[in-house]
């Protein structure tokens, strides 16, 4: 006779931590996404620690935020991990299951993001629960073409998206180019995933292929996530692009929020300040962002950059 399966946790019941990585220079950015978190939830949180000094250290531990050491694999390319020791952030997502035994869910979320709207946490976990992989597709993210291409001449083209040229560069065969090359890239900038998810030692496959190719650190990650689900059929549940909001930019000014492009512009839940470069390093710096109403504000969109827009109005 069959033993019946023990269902899994609910997510009131299960263990669930949410987590980042950093170095010195982007704990600015990790302090105001725990503050964003903090405004929502008191889940346990975790900062994989690729750089941090001990004042920033110190800041986390008396908060307490755990401090993760890095992993990192054998087969990753030492020289560039030495160089550049935040590369192991992105390393390090596809061994979460193993650096964090003690939870059951984990919810990773890029140092350049933050929770505006703390029912998209609650939904990532809720997402994750069965065991798929909970994570936004770049699909209506941003005002661009879907899948990038160049045009040869009439009737040729080219394909350049990010997984066709990255798995390119990776050497991987033409015909999982081609099976994932028109896919739309899934943002591994915000994901949850159940410790006991399957997809978790077919991502270290594709990593210990991929990794030790010249070039690959930086973006293995979301490419070994694309191959486990597109090519080895991996369970995900995909969320709308609200969890992980990239842009184009809106405000809704009667809430001093940032909404969702498309009607009814809902307020973003994750706000992912990707390719923000000036922006993140500076508060000072700023861009033009419409309004719901037809206005335009001047803002910077980090965390810091609300609440003084929401200071100012309240003063105002």
């Amino acid at each position: 006779m069959m033993a019946a399966m023990t269902p899994p946790d609910s997510p009131d019941t299960a263990r669930r931590i949410i987590v980042t990585g950093c170095d010195h220079a982007y704990f600015e950015l990790v302090t105001e996404l725990i503050a964003s978190v903090r405004d929502h939830t008191d889940a346990p949180m975790g900062v994989i620690d690729c750089g941090m000094n001990h004042e920033q250290l110190a800041w986390l531990q008396a908060r307490g935020i755990r401090v993760i050491t890095p992993h990192i694999p054998d087969y990753a390319p030492a020289r560039a991990v030495k160089r550049r020791p935040s590369l192991a952030i992105n390393i390090c997502k596809l061994w979460l299951d193993r650096m964090l035994p003690d939870f059951d869910l984990i919810l990773w979320i890029d140092a350049d993001a933050w929770v505006q709207d703390g029912q998209a946490i609650e939904r990532m976990f809720a997402a994750a629960q069965g065991g798929t992989l909970a994570i936004v597709p770049e699909i209506g993210a941003k005002i661009a073409n879907l899948l990038g291409v160049r045009w040869i001449c009439p009737g040729w083209m080219q394909i350049r998206s990010f997984l066709y040229k990255n798995a390119s560069r990776a050497r991987l065969p033409f015909g999982i180019r081609k099976r994932i090359g028109a896919k739309p890239l899934l943002n591994a900038g915000v994901f949850c995933l159940r410790r006991d998810a399957t997809i978790w030692p077919v991502l270290r496959r594709w990593q210990a292929l991929i990794l030790p190719r010249r070039g690959m650190a930086f973006t293995q990650d979301q490419l070994c996530i694309a191959l486990a689900v597109y090519i080895d059929g991996q369970p995900v549940t995909f969320l709308d692009n609200s969890h992980n909001y990239i842009g184009p930019w809106l405000l809704d000014s009667t809430t001093g929020q940032l909404a969702n492009l498309f009607f009814p512009h809902a307020p973003v839940g994750i706000v992912h300040m990707a390719s923000q470069t000036a922006m993140r390093t500076a508060l000072e710096n700023t861009m033009p962002v419409p309004t719901v109403t037809g206005g335009e504000v001047s803002l910077n969109l980090r965390y810091s950059g609300l609440r003084r827009l929401s200071a100012s109005r309240g003063a105002a």
